[in-house]
């Protein structure tokens, strides 16, 4: 496989879609996943817990899916 390396975390997301490892619905809500990690390390005071609570309550289902993918990955 010849795919560069990413710049960014959002960018691994993108490879991971490009060579058919990530769907590009889970690989756009992590990209979506880092940028909230951004704004929480970079903002804390700032984080509103209502949308936290939401991200996870919603989205817990991405981070799992995303570690049944590596996993299956890391076995073949």
């Amino acid at each position: 496989m010849d795919v560069p390396p990413p710049d960014t975390m959002g960018q691994t997301f993108d490879r991971l879609e490009q060579v058919g490892v990530l769907t590009a619905s889970l690989a756009l809500n992590l990209k979506k996943a880092v940028g909230f990690r951004n704004i929480a390390v970079h903002n804390y005071d700032a984080i509103n817990w209502h949308i936290v609570h939401s991200l996870v309550k919603c989205h817990l289902e991405d981070f799992l899916a995303f570690a049944r993918v590596v996993a299956i990955k890391l076995d073949e």
